[in-house]
Formats: structure tokens, C-alpha cells, sequence
């Protein structure tokens, strides 16, 4: 066995054992995403799900998965959106479970999923966000529609969105569950992006 590997095997065994509000757990996940990107995924899937019910926990959910996210995306974020849309167990713990959907870096991979018209798997995770009982539906719509109009100016150097047809409608689909009065506010600044 080289000492790569050695090295892989006993991050992997330490990141088992440790508890999931454990701070140094994103120094190891990044060590062992620098050494082996496909393993360290595949971990930090188990160390979601091992711990599904405690990402409930804002501070727990920041811990394991916004930080790790966000390591992984500065470690390959090429390799991370391969992987993840791979994994529907992995988006359904980031996105359904976590009290941190919507937020960091996971929310920049929904937008950019919207924005470069990937309809069907951006589908997929706002199905997910709709039934996340961690959180303020309402909030979250707001925040991902500010996201993604916020990302498609600054890409695009204009002061308005302007989105297709069935990125509006995809939009619009999930506007419209909400409940409150944040709904006819979101609504109406969707269908204006025509």
C-alpha cells in the first residue's frame, strides 16, 4: 500500500469517528478531497446520512454541509457538479434535510443550474427545497430568486434578468406554492423577466 493510500484510509477512519459538530471535520474532508475527490464525496455522503435527522440543527447543518460544500467547489468545482447530480440520496440530505438549503454554496449550484437551463435537474432540487420542513418555504423562493437574478446581472453586466420561457415557468411553478404574502410579490417579479 503506497502512503496515498494509507494516508486516504486513515482520514476516512478519523472522519468516521468523529461527532458531526466536530470544527476540524472540514480540515479533513479537504485533505481527503485533495487526495482522493471521488472518496471524499462518497464520505461526505455517509457523514450526511449517518447524520440526517441532526441537520435539522442550523449549527450542525453549517458544520457538515454548507463548509464542506463550499471545500468542495474549491477543490474541483468542475468534479463536484459531475458528482452531484449522481447522487439523488446526497441531494435529497443537502437540500430536503439540512437547515442550510438554499444558502452558500448549495445555492449557487441551484442557480446556475436554473441559469444554464438544466430545467430538469433544478426541478429535482425545488422539489426537494418545497418539502424541507427546516425552514421558511417563502424565505428560501425569495432568496434563490434574488440569487439567481443577482448571479444573471453580474454575469450578463445588466440591471435586469431575462430568462426563456421554461426557466420562467420552472420559476413560477415553485412561486406559486407559496404560502403567504410573499407569493404575489415573487409571482409578479417572475413574470416580468419576459
Amino acid at each position: 500500500m503506497t502512503a496515498k493510500e494509507l494516508k486516504k484510509y486513515s482520514l476516512i477512519i478519523a472522519l468516521g469517528a468523529m461527532e458531526a459538530q466536530d470544527e476540524n471535520i472540514l480540515v479533513y474532508f479537504t485533505e481527503l478531497a485533495g487526495n482522493d475527490f471521488q472518496t471524499a464525496f462518497e464520505m461526505w455522503e455517509w457523514k450526511l446520512g449517518a447524520n440526517a435527522n441532526a441537520l435539522a440543527d442550523p449549527a450542525i447543518a453549517y458544520n457538515l454541509e454548507t463548509r464542506v460544500f463550499g471545500a468542495f467547489q474549491n477543490t474541483s468545482d468542475s468534479r463536484l457538479r459531475q458528482l452531484l447530480p449522481s447522487s439523488p440520496q446526497l441531494l435529497k440530505l443537502i437540500y430536503n434535510n439540512s437547515a442550510t438549503a438554499a444558502s452558500a454554496g448549495n445555492l449557487a449550484y441551484l442557480s446556475s443550474l436554473v441559469l444554464t437551463n438544466k430545467v430538469e435537474p433544478a426541478d429535482e432540487i425545488f422539489k426537494l427545497i418545497a418539502t424541507n420542513k427546516t425552514g421558511d418555504y417563502a424565505e428560501r423562493m425569495k432568496i434563490i430568486l434574488d440569487d439567481i437574478f443577482q448571479t444573471y446581472c453580474a454575469k450578463n453586466n445588466t440591471k435586469v434578468a431575462s430568462l426563456n420561457r421554461k426557466q420562467q415557468m420552472l420559476l413560477l411553478e415553485y412561486a406559486l406554492k407559496i404560502k403567504g404574502p410573499n407569493k404575489n410579490l415573487l409571482v409578479q417579479r417572475i413574470k416580468e423577466l419576459s
